[in-house]
């Protein structure tokens, strides 16, 4: 998902070392109900980042994005599931992380759903290998055009050691979604 100039402005700040007016424009995506801003304004209080160290507001914006994906906001529980992977900010959780996950696909959110049928395809965290399974979620992130997905399925139509013409198509459409790795095929096999 793209994030508005306000977003974009702080990381800005940020990069500039101006924490303070970082976490004020952050705070201001954070209370529109951007579920990236939450984390980071959590983050950043969290570290004391352009004000001393604040658990209390800290908590609060982590619960907002807990409340964000309550109510099914499907970014909201994407980021969820990875910060309870992860153990950023929350406890450590795979039930946790695979159950958010699990929404942001049904959802209909692509990372996600690439991610599952990822999990699905190599049997990580607590998921069984289930081939028809990551097919499915996989065919799902393919359909809306994730671009991770397209260049996956772009590289399967390589023969030989070139991409066929359904190849360059897909890595087209993955390098147009920003996807580098897209780029940097066509970039050494078709300019």
């Amino acid at each position: 998902m793209k994030r508005s100039a306000q977003f974009l402005a702080a990381i800005d700040a940020y990069d500039d070392d101006h924490a303070k007016q970082a976490l004020r424009l952050m705070e201001e995506c954070a209370q529109q109900g951007d579920p990236v801003a939450c984390y980071m304004t959590a983050l950043w209080y969290g570290n004391g980042e352009g004000v001393p160290a604040d658990v209390v507001a800290r908590d609060y914006w982590m619960q907002r994005l807990k409340t964000l994906a309550e109510q099914g906001h499907v970014e909201a529980q994407w980021e969820l599931s990875g910060k309870y992977r992860w153990g950023n900010l929350l406890p450590l959780n795979i039930k946790q992380a695979n159950f958010w996950l699990e929404r942001a696909a049904e959802g209909g959110y692509g990372d996600a759903q690439h991610h599952l049928a990822w999990y699905f395809e190599t049997g990580q965290y607590d998921y069984r290998v289930d081939h028809d399974a990551a097919k499915m979620w996989y065919q799902r992130a393919f359909d809306q055009e994730h671009p991770e997905t397209l260049y996956m399925f772009a590289v399967k139509q390589f023969s030989d050691g070139k991409p066929a013409e359904e190849a360059v198509r897909l890595l087209r459409k993955a390098a147009d979604k920003g996807f580098k790795q897209a780029e940097e095929v066509l970039r050494l096999y078709v300019y």
